[in-house]
């Protein structure tokens, strides 16, 4: 008995699923690796292919340059040699077929690009010739072939074929694996570090930075959210009128989160008339902000004690923070430490991380009864008296104060979204935050100070 159409179609799903559990992984995984080592270097993917092979290169471009734009940055910078239909046809017909890829290729790509082939055959002229080209010229040539992967196999420095003759399942595969990559890709690029570029910075010359302290420079407070919120909770729920746990814990992070930035006073301030609010008693602020620093004291006295002992203070740093304000003062620029922690405190802590005399413009904290922003003083006080222009002002942040301060002035606010406890990658409830709150750059740290300095100098 002749099979139905869906018996046909289910049997070579199944077919094509079983040849596509054979394929070389690990294989593919270092194509994965060496396209991710282009963008790092700067370098630019070409992709090519005929017929249905130039679909799923031209594709491969779209999934590179479209689906791989992480937390917003850009993504890989791409070109499928087989797109314009112009360019092809005109070197068809002028040159021959065989060349449709050599030419662009020469023409656009250098030394640390990277060439992708896609061919079922492994024997196409035009991807042949062209793959000859990349390896004299200093490509790297990755080739994703079928059957015995053809000339092209000696040809790439990394070849990944299909395990099977059927072209139809070829090609198939190529997709897939496009698909297995790009989503690979995407993970891995959460952790690299990049700029996330919301306003560019095009025609300031910066002559002042301003840095925040805790989370931004310092990791020796990482989790003193984790101290304030719960502590605020309990606080809120023992007034008369408060409402379901839930709703508290709501209503504390919000205020927590507008008000990081400014002293720690003012989120105390903030607590009393919330406690008011809900038929509690007032109580002075400062006896708020006491009891929090005692309860912040216990987590994190182990971390003090290590740096006075001797630990090594730049593993409880921003990762890149101190070669970046060397690197700002070196060119020229003129660098400023505010914090909404006590200054003694900051300036001990500073000290414990090495950062005591690196900030010419000056460590400044707050004190118990200081009822303006630091960090405003600060900026005014460079604004007014060391006549500063505010587009000349960087400033680098975690919290939500210190971006909508300097952002509302016109100045450039960098917003600096760390995983404090990994030391690497996006805190994505920080970039969320700092994006609301204007920062004009998202970055997960200092570590490539390089391309920071010269993105921010004027290299863009």
């Amino acid at each position: 008995m002749a099979k139905t159409n869906a018996e046909l179609l289910a049997g070579y799903a199944r077919d094509c699923t079983e040849r596509v559990l054979q394929t070389d992984f690990e294989a593919l995984g270092k194509a994965a690796d060496l396209i991710l080592e282009t963008k790092t270097t700067g370098g630019r993917i070409y992709t090519a292919g005929n017929g249905g092979s130039a679909a799923t290169a031209s594709h491969f471009c779209n999934d590179l340059t479209k689906g791989c734009r992480i937390y917003g940055r850009p993504g890989f910078k791409t070109e499928c040699l087989a797109d314009s239909t112009a360019v092809v046809t005109c070197l068809g017909n002028d040159y021959g077929y065989e060349e449709i890829f050599t030419v662009p290729l020469e023409t656009k790509a250098k030394a640390g690009d990277l060439l992708i082939v896609f061919s079922g055959s492994g024997n196409s002229e035009n991807a042949v010739r062209a793959a000859e080209l990349a390896r004299r010229m200093g490509l790297t040539v990755i080739g994703f072939l079928g059957r015995d992967g053809g000339r092209l196999k000696a040809l790439c420095d990394l070849a990944v074929i299909a395990p099977t003759d059927s072209m139809e399942q070829i090609e198939d595969m190529h997709m897939l694996w496009c698909h297995a990559i790009s989503c690979l890709l995407q993970e891995r690029l959460r952790d690299v570090w990049d700029m996330e570029i919301i306003e560019p910075c095009a025609g300031r010359k910066f002559t002042a930075a301003l840095f925040d302290f805790d989370g931004t420079v310092s990791l020796i407070r990482a989790g003193w959210q984790d101290v304030m919120i719960p502590y605020f909770t309990e606080v809120l729920e023992s007034t008369p009128e408060h409402e379901d746990h839930e709703a508290v814990v709501a209503a504390v992070r919000e205020f927590v989160d507008m008000l990081t930035g400014k002293q720690t006073i003012f989120q105390c301030i903030r607590l009393d008339e919330e406690v008011v609010a809900r038929g509690g008693e007032h109580r002075d602020p400062v006896e708020y902000k006491h009891e929090y620093l005692r309860r912040l004291e216990e987590r994190i006295r182990d971390r003090k004690l290590a740096l006075e002992n001797g630990a090594d203070p730049a593993q409880y740093r921003v990762p890149g923070c101190l070669e970046l304000v060397l690197a700002l003062k070196k060119a020229g620029v003129k660098c400023y430490l505010a914090s909404g922690t006590d200054e003694k405190d900051v300036l001990y802590e500073a000290g414990l991380l090495g950062l005591g005399d690196v900030f010419d413009g000056g460590i400044h904290g707050a004190r118990d009864y200081m009822l303006e922003c630091s960090k405003e003083l600060v900026i005014r006080d460079m604004i007014e008296n060391e006549g500063i222009d505010p587009r000349d002002l960087v400033s680098f942040g975690d919290g939500y104060v210190e971006i909508e301060l300097v952002a509302k002035l016109g100045g450039y606010a960098v917003g600096a979204a760390t995983d404090e406890f990994r030391r690497r990658g996006i805190n994505e409830w920080k970039r969320d935050r700092l994006k609301k709150a204007g920062a004009a750059m998202i970055i997960p740290d200092f570590s490539e100070v390089g391309r920071l300095i010269a993105y921010l100098g004027g290299d863009r």
